[in-house]
Formats: C-alpha cells, structure tokens, sequence
C-alpha cells in the first residue's frame, strides 16, 4: 500500500504480446527516470518561444515549441511539475527579455523570476490533467509518467488541446493584470509579422492568437503520440482523428480574416500630416546639463530641417516621450521651444515630465509623466498624464516600505499616476488617444481613447533605455495588435527608432531607417500622412473588451473545481480502503 493509493498487483502473466502491453510500458524506464527528459524537454520549449520573438524573430517556432513538454509523460510528484514548469518558463522569459539587461543589474533576469510563474502554473495545470486521464490500467502499471502518448481516444486529445489553450491564455490574462500587470511578450505577440493571422485579434485580442498557438501544438502533439504508437508497434484502430477536426474548423476561418480587403478610407477623406522626430540619443539614470542641451540642439536642429525639407506643410510637429531629459518648465528647455515654435509656427505635441503642486504636502511636489500640446505661442492647449506606470521604473513597489529597494532598482523617485482618459483634439479633426510608452501593451487603454472618441492613437516612447537592442522592436510588436483591435491608424514615435504608421489592419508603413544604411537606429525626422475618419467603425473588441479571454478564465476555473472533486472522491476512497469502510457504511447516518 503507497501514500497516495493502493496497488493491486496482478497475476505474473506467462507471456504478452504487444497487444496485451500498453505502448506506454516501452517508454516507461523505472522510478523517475524520465527527469532527464523533462528537463530536457523544458529547455527546448522554452528555447523555441523565446526564439519566436526579436531578435531572432523565429516565429513559426512557436507553432510547435511545446511538442517537447506536451510529449514527454508528466510527472506525478508535484514538486517535480513545479520544477519542470518553472524551468520551462524562466528559459522562455530569460531568453526573450534578456535585452531588459541592458539597463543594468540584471533586470531582464529578474523579471523572468516573476514571469517564469505563469508558465509553471499551465504546466503543473496540465500535468494535472493528465494524471486524471490517466486509464485504471496504466495507473495499475504504476508508469513514471502520464501524457498524451497513453490517450488513445480522439476525442480526448481534441478536448485536452482546447483546455490547455483556455489554461493557457487565463495564465497569460493574470499576468497581465496582476501586480499592476506586465503583459510583455504574450505568445500571440510573437506572430506580429503574420499579417493574415493576427486579424484575429478585432475579436479576441491577441489572447485568441495564443489560444490558436497552444491549441494547434496540442494537436500536433496527439498526432505526434499516435505516430510513436504506431511506430514502438502498438496495434490500435484508427478512429475519427477530432482533434485534427477541430483544428481544421478553427483555422479555415482565419483564411476568410487574413483575404479580407483592407479598409481603406476614401481618397477624398481628410489627412493630418504629422513630423515624427527621432533623436536617437542615450539615456540615464540621472541626467547632465550637458546632455540636456545636446538633446535640445539635437531634436531643435532635426525639426527646423524636417520642415524645411517638407513638400507639404505639417499640421503637426511630434516629439517622443521624454525626448529632452528635463522638465517641461526647465528654463533652458522652454526657452529653445518658444524660438522653434515661434518660428516655425505650427503646433507641437511633446513627451516631458512636470512638476505640480501636491494638495497635502506643498514641499513635496508631485512629478507626472505627460504629453502636451502646444501651440505655436507655447501655450499648453491639452494634456494627458501617464496613467499607467511602470514598476521599477516609474514607481517601485512597497517603495515607501523599503526606501533602500527604490534606489537600488527605482529611478530615486515616484510618478503620480493620471486619472482621465484624455483624447487630444488635432488639426483637420483628428482626435488622438496618446499611450506613452509602456501603456501601449495594456489594450485596455487603447480601447478606451477609442470608446472616448478616438479616431486615430499614438505612441510615445523612449526606448532607448536598451540602446540598440531588440527592446524596441518587442515593444512595437505590440502596437501592431492595438492597431487591429481597435481598426484605427496608429502613429508611433519612439526617442531612438522605431518610428512607423501601423494600418488599423496591421501593417507597419514608413519605418524611419537611415537612408544610407537601413539602419534602425538613426537620427532623423519624417513625415506621415495619417487619413482623419469617423467612419472606422466599433469592432468587437472595443465594444466588448476581453471577452474571450474571461471565458477561457471561467473554463479554467471550472476545470480546476473538477479536478478538486476528483481529488477529493479519490482521497476518500483511499481512506475508506484503509479503515475498511464499505462505500454504503460510509452513506449510513
């Protein structure tokens, strides 16, 4: 008799044949032999997934990074699940935010430490499920392992694929909001250059394109299990393949999204045409007067020739986030604004930092992170304060509690957080929705300057924090999917590259590349003709919100209520054979 359950051992049997033995007792080795597998497994999904994003951009990897953890039996013990899934998941954040490091003492490593759980907590999920699926037989057997190589029915891989995927995407939905959130590199991201396929993403977000990925590895795993079967000779009919039903009826539609024709407004619909500036210019910690003044000759000198280079007036002159590092107010920063504006007369909207007044300490001003339209007197017309913030960088959490973590991680101080969803009122109609930086991998945002009037969004960003790393082109990856939510045209300006017109289908227009080299990275200004429509329509995204992502939160949670009742059933009658007790004594008053 075990711990968890009672072993009745069979009649030594005389011979067997392969039919007699199920295919899972020739890869079953005895004891847990198969952690090195699992390991091994762990370390090449991970692997994959984080070769599916920038740099290496490997997306078809993703399509098939998880056969390896999905193949090899799941353990029993849950202290190996843990293990193996968090080794899975640390791999996979490691690899893909290991530009993060950039900013120093190992901060892409660090996140992954917190990113790493999300992935261990689908696994452990999974492996779950199927240990649960595992047949009476096989448990009899006492195999180190269950997985999709002991299924044997259709049906059950084409259900256990659709769980893991709602497993899955209810991991990625908490991570996203959890501790203020940080969606960085969901698994959809990672298809951003797919233009047909991410359509998808007017009805679920990017979440529908992570269930697809999850899901379609599931199939190709049952299918992969079925193979091996086969191939160790075991003697099974084939029965209706559901799970590759299923995923054929998911997909054909997703050819029907990626044909469609791109909304295009009519040739005679209203354009503002807006001077992106990008400086390209190092970033620290704490700034020098001479760096500021090298940032303010840079971005005055590149606007004056962007001007008057330009064949069309602009309506609009556009300056990243943080684009000089000082204050809005600092004197010598609002005195070379005040001569560029005078003369060149046309409206600006900048990324700067302000000071304000705080109502409860008046020696402890409050520090915003903001955009501001100016006109051509220097006049602040509007603004929109950074409502979202990021941790560690523009606040640090329990910062008040432990002083000592806000200077060792945090920028030395914390910004207040905005209150309204303001949408800026631009020349010829348009009506903007301003993220600044981080903001733009929270769709909520974007949504909600949509829902409030926004007929276009942008993007204000200083990314060169990570100087030229594949920082930059992670952080546009997930523009692209704002843009297709929403279906309107998305301005990005970054400080040191990056700065594009994505479609409202998706398509990245106009990337500002030095003209000698094609370099990311430059200094330089370009002009960009932005249609100005009301007529972009509602999609369902933006009325609905992630709808499809708290359904496959309530499948997880129904699965995991499931899986308690079967533990729960399963303990008593382990207690009930130990004490004796008959199921109907156990019903008796």
């Amino acid at each position: 008799m075990t711990r968890d359950h009672i072993v009745t051992t069979a009649p030594p049997q005389a011979s067997a044949s392969v039919n007699d033995v199920p295919p899972s007792a020739n890869l079953a080795p005895a004891g847990r032999s198969f952690l090195l597998l699992r390991v091994v497994a762990a370390l090449l999904s991970g692997l994959f997934l984080g070769l599916a994003y920038p740099p290496a951009r490997l997306d078809f990897l993703a399509w098939f990074a998880l056969l390896s953890l999905l193949l090899v039996p799941q353990p029993r013990h849950w202290a190996e699940r843990f293990a193996v899934g968090y080794l899975f998941g640390y791999v996979y954040f490691a690899w893909s935010l290991f530009w993060l490091n950039q900013v120093g003492f190992g901060a892409g490593f660090l996140l992954a430490i917190w990113c790493a759980l999300f992935p261990m907590a689908w696994y452990v999920f999974f492996s779950a499920l199927m240990w649960h699926c595992k047949s009476a037989r096989d448990k009899e057997r006492q195999l180190p392992g269950a997985g999709l190589l002991l299924l044997r029915r259709p049906w059950q891989i084409a259900l256990l694929a659709v769980l893991s995927a709602c497993v899955w995407v209810s991991c990625e939905w908490l991570r996203g909001w959890l501790l203020t959130g940080i969606p960085w590199n969901e698994l959809g991201i990672s298809q951003y250059r797919r233009y047909g396929i991410i359509q998808l993403a007017e009805f679920t977000g990017v979440h529908g394109l992570s269930f697809l990925i999850v899901l379609i590895n599931g199939v190709l795993a049952g299918e992969g299990a079925y193979v091996i079967r086969h191939w160790l000779g075991a003697d099974e009919k084939r029965g209706m393949p559901w799970h590759l039903v299923m995923a054929m009826t998911l997909t054909l539609p997703l050819s029907w999204l990626g044909t469609r024709p791109e909304a295009l407004p009519d040739a005679d619909t209203p354009k503002i045409h807006v001077l992106a500036v990008q400086g390209n210019l190092p970033q620290c910690r704490f700034w020098t007067e001479e760096q500021c003044r090298d940032a303010l000759q840079a971005y005055v000198a590149e606007t004056r020739k962007g001007v008057a280079n330009s064949e069309i007036v602009p309506d609009l002159i556009l300056w990243p986030e943080c684009a000089v590092p000082a204050t809005l107010d600092y004197p010598p920063y609002r005195y070379a604004r005040q001569r560029l504006l005078e003369d060149i007369n046309l409206p600006m909207l900048v990324g700067a930092t302000q000071f304000r007044e705080n109502p409860l300490d008046k020696n402890d001003p409050l520090l915003f992170n903001c955009a501001f339209l100016l006109t051509p007197g220097d006049v602040i017309t509007e603004y929109y304060d950074k409502v979202h913030r990021v941790p560690f960088g523009e606040f640090t959490p329990f910062g008040d509690q432990l002083p000592w973590l806000r200077d060792l991680i945090g920028m030395g101080r914390d910004l207040t957080p905005g209150l309204a969803y303001h949408v800026f009122q631009l020349p010829r109609g348009a009506k903007a929705g301003v993220n600044i930086c981080f903001e733009d991998v929270f769709p909520y945002l974007s949504r909600e300057f949509t829902r409030r009037g926004a007929n276009m969004l942008m993007t204000i960003t200083n990314d060169s924090w990570y100087n030229e790393s594949s920082g930059a082109e992670q952080h546009l990856s997930h523009v692209v999917f704002r843009a297709i939510e929403n279906r309107r045209p998305l301005l990005r300006s970054g400080n040191n590259s990056h700065s594009c017109l994505i479609t409202p289908n998706g398509r990245i227009l106009g990337q500002l590349r030095d003209p000698q080299t094609g370099a990311d990275f430059t200094r330089g200004s370009q002009l960009y003709e932005v249609p100005v429509s009301d007529d972009w329509g509602t999609t369902f995204f933006t009325r609905q919100g992630p709808l499809f992502a708290h359904l496959c939160v309530l499948v997880t949670l129904g699965c995991w209520l499931w899986l308690l009742k079967a533990w729960y059933v399963r303990k008593r009658r382990q207690y009930q054979a130990i004490k004796g007790i008959t199921p109907e004594a156990s019903l008796a008053p």
